[in-house]
């Protein structure tokens, strides 16, 4: 759409400037008709506005690489057509980009919902593990005295079976005595 912008006042200045050759020449060797109440010159059948192509060529640009305002205007066009596929393609790309945005914000916004009942969770345990602790304290303290009371209770049943047993041997030393000295 740049290139054509600077041609348009050049167009214009071609168009309306009456020293453009192809108005002002007249070709001698065409036959003329004239109409007889107007005195209006009326081309030939055969030839028209652009039987033989533009009437007017204008070129641009300097040596080799001038180039036709048609030609620009076509090479314009081609420009465009092709700008207005890649506009539709972005366009595309964009709406698809959009859609994905929508769809990664509704996953983030329930992975913050994961999250937050995650987190409500976690404080939950928490509170249960610290009331577990301090319902276990004194339970604890009750089995480490249970502990203490019954490893002083096989303490002291050991020291008693021992003594049992010290009483049994003596007994028995005493019986063994008697028998030994009852048959004398």
């Amino acid at each position: 759409m740049g290139k054509i912008v600077p041609l348009i006042p050049l167009c214009l200045f071609i168009l309306t400037t009456p020293g453009c050759e192809s108005f002002l020449k007249k070709d001698s060797t065409k036959p003329y008709k004239f109409n007889s109440s107007e005195e209006v010159e009326v081309p030939p059948k055969s030839s028209g506005y652009l039987v033989d192509g533009s009437t007017v060529k204008v070129d641009t640009g300097e040596g080799e690489k001038r180039i036709s305002v048609l030609e620009q205007f076509e090479q314009t066009k081609q420009a465009l057509a092709a700008s207005r596929e890649k506009i539709i393609l972005l366009e595309k790309e964009l709406e698809n980009e959009r859609t994905a945005k929508a769809t990664l914000k509704t996953e983030l916004n329930e992975l913050g919902k994961q999250l937050e009942a995650m987190r409500q969770f976690i404080i939950e345990n928490e509170k249960l593990r610290k009331q577990l602790e301090e319902c276990q304290e004194p339970y604890e303290e009750k089995i480490k005295e249970l502990i203490t009371e019954l490893t002083k209770a096989q303490i002291e049943e050991t020291k008693a079976k021992q003594e049992l047993i010290s009483l049994k041997i003596e007994l028995l030393m005493q019986k063994k005595k008697q028998i030994q000295q009852e048959p004398q």
